[in-house]
């Protein structure tokens, strides 16, 4: 039936335990375990509150350009959003900012008796965080982009634009995993379908942006080159640091949460012991130099074993 799933229909999630070791090898394995210390999580935590900050930032730098002495004279000042426009979006900003942090917080809170899923969590919040604040960092440009060109017509395109590509680097990002666990043969019809009609929108929204582009403002003049890039194209360009993120994340995400759903059974395949693992019943400093003990042995193993190979 339409709209459910078929039991025989896997996703991204429902791979088992020897379909997720193409992703999560021993490599993976060893960085999460590195980069698992009591020190490193607490500079994460910082990096992560300074991540989700950025929207917040930018979104008051925009209200006091746009209302303050230095704004441009190029600007429409008719289409500027009004003080209260912006103030709405500091407070839906600076609410989810708050439920991130909270977030974050309980993140830090739940995994402290499961130490290796550190980085995982890490790269849950990067995707999360980066989305929040460059989310924002778009929204505070669009009437300023409106404005350079001239018409309220280009926020909703770039509304439109911006949620397409994310759509389509997601879907992107998701076939290729899927592939990865379950073969190339797997085909989603669904998902072709969708990514076929965001490549429609996609292509239309651009060339019906251009035509307007040209008729509004080559005839009436932009001025600089800097001022046609960050006022015209200022919405799309800050959500291209998000895709970015989302493409440096989600297969290292995805690896963290295999190593969650199988802990055990991953565990036991590489060898560690459960304070190694765990840690929630030793002392950090001493766990940090078991694991490091641990992964230089395994290294000496391997140079070993690479050794023998080339002399057979």
């Amino acid at each position: 039936m339409n709209g459910i799933r078929k039991k025989n229909q896997k996703t991204i999630l429902d791979a088992t335990f020897e379909e997720s070791r193409k992703l999560v090898d021993e490599s993976y394995v060893e960085e999460a375990l590195k980069v698992s210390s009591n020190k490193q999580d607490r500079n994460r935590f910082w990096g992560e509150v300074v991540m989700i900050l950025l929207g917040t930032v930018t979104l008051i730098a925009y209200k006091w350009a746009s209302h303050g002495s230095g704004v441009n004279d190029l600007l429409d000042k008719k289409i500027i959003w009004s003080k209260s426009v912006f103030n709405f979006w500091i407070v839906c900003n600076l609410v989810l900012t708050s439920l991130f942090i909270l977030y974050a917080l309980i993140g830090k809170i739940r995994i402290r008796k499961n130490k290796f899923l550190r980085d995982y969590d890490f790269n849950q919040k990067a995707i999360i965080g980066t989305g929040i604040a460059f989310f924002f960092m778009s929204v505070s440009t669009l009437s300023l982009t409106a404005s350079c060109l001239h018409s309220i017509i280009f926020e909703f395109l770039y509304i439109i634009l911006d949620t397409v590509i994310s759509y389509k680097v997601i879907i992107k990002l998701y076939g290729e995993e899927m592939a990865v666990l379950y073969g190339d043969a797997y085909q989603n019809h669904r998902v072709k379908k969708a990514s076929k009609v965001a490549d429609w929108i996609s292509k239309n929204i651009i060339v019906l942006g251009a035509i307007l582009f040209v008729i509004k403002d080559l005839f009436s003049g932009l001025g600089s080159i800097s001022g046609i890039l960050v006022g015209a194209f200022g919405p799309l360009l800050f959500m291209a640091g998000w895709w970015f993120i989302l493409y440096m994340y989600f297969e290292k995400t995805l690896r963290g949460y295999y190593l969650k759903k199988y802990s055990e059974q991953y565990r036991q395949l590489y060898g560690y012991s459960r304070d190694e693992w765990y840690g929630d019943k030793v002392d950090d400093w001493n766990r940090m130099k078991t694991i490091e003990k641990h992964l230089k042995l395994k290294e000496e193993e391997r140079k070993e074993k690479s050794k023998k190979e080339v002399k057979e």
